[in-house]
């Protein structure tokens, strides 16, 4: 597999002992049917990706950086709301009563951020849990 590395940018006050940033090509060339496709659906997606990315958890067991997760208490039961719920809670209705704004970035954008929510998470698919006594 070949690995596309981008280099540092050198910015004042950046760290030089960072390593670059590597991309596998495999990665970067499967996005770019959905560029081919719609440069717009392919923007979003990488937007709402990158910023789910950046305001979510790094691992499952972490806080999250800038709100607590919504979690219930229901009888001895936990419902634990995930991101990429949120994100298809708005996109079904918004794609069947068409209220979304600049339609085809919205997908994109709610399409990211629910990839990142299933893709990055091992526990994607645990919204109902027995409460731990």
């Amino acid at each position: 597999m070949a690995i596309i590395e981008i280099s540092k940018i050198s910015v004042p006050g950046s760290n030089p002992g960072v390593p670059a940033m590597k991309i596998p090509k495999s990665k970067i060339l499967l996005t770019l049917p959905l560029a081919l496709f719609s440069l717009e659906i392919y923007l979003g997606a990488l937007s709402g990706y990158f910023l789910s990315k950046y305001l979510s958890a790094k691992e499952v067991s972490q806080k999250n950086r800038w709100w607590k997760s919504v979690v219930f208490g229901i009888g001895n039961y936990r419902l634990h709301l995930h991101h990429w719920l949120y994100g298809l809670a708005v996109l079904i209705p918004g794609l069947y009563y068409n209220f979304l704004p600049f339609p085809q970035l919205s997908c994109g954008f709610l399409g990211g951020a629910i990839f990142h929510g299933i893709y990055c998470y091992r526990d994607w698919y645990r919204i109902i849990t027995k409460q731990k006594k």
